[in-house]
């Protein structure tokens, strides 16, 4: 059997004491076939799938952040870079910006997109389509 991650360790006894104990379908039904059916069409699986995807994905995520943290380590002047230019970011926030807000334009910011490309990219759209949004920077 394939080791598990956390959230398998954390999911699979829940899972099994909900199954076990929660359900009603192992009273209610007589044979081993019946209970596959019932089983085959619960809801739960679909849900600890959920869950299980969402972990993967944050873990991904966290796996990727710690490769390119180590490569800008490496190079000890693009991480100062980066680091200097996220603490301009956050120094210069205006009090009405919404989380999301921040979060999106230090997302920008870290992948190289500045927001003078992001108004032009919003003004050539715009152009295309009438009814188009023209973004504005945050104030």
């Amino acid at each position: 059997m394939a080791e598990q991650n956390e959230m398998e360790k954390i999911v699979t006894p829940m899972v099994e004491d909900i199954c076990d104990n929660l359900c009603r379908f192992p009273k209610e039904a007589s044979d081993p076939e019946a209970m596959e059916e019932i089983c085959a069409e619960c809801q739960m699986g679909k849900y600890v799938c959920l869950i299980l995807n969402a972990y993967n994905a944050t873990s991904q995520l966290q796996a990727s952040a710690e490769v390119v943290r180590s490569e800008l380590m490496q190079k000890g002047d693009w991480y100062k870079a980066l680091v200097d230019s996220i603490e301009g970011h956050l120094l210069g926030i205006k009090r009405s910006a919404t989380i999301d807000q921040v979060a999106r334009e230090l997302a920008d910011r870290i992948v190289g997109i500045e927001q003078e490309e992001l108004l032009s990219e919003a003004g050539s759209e715009a152009g295309r389509e009438a009814s188009a949004p023209v973004l504005m920077p945050a104030t």
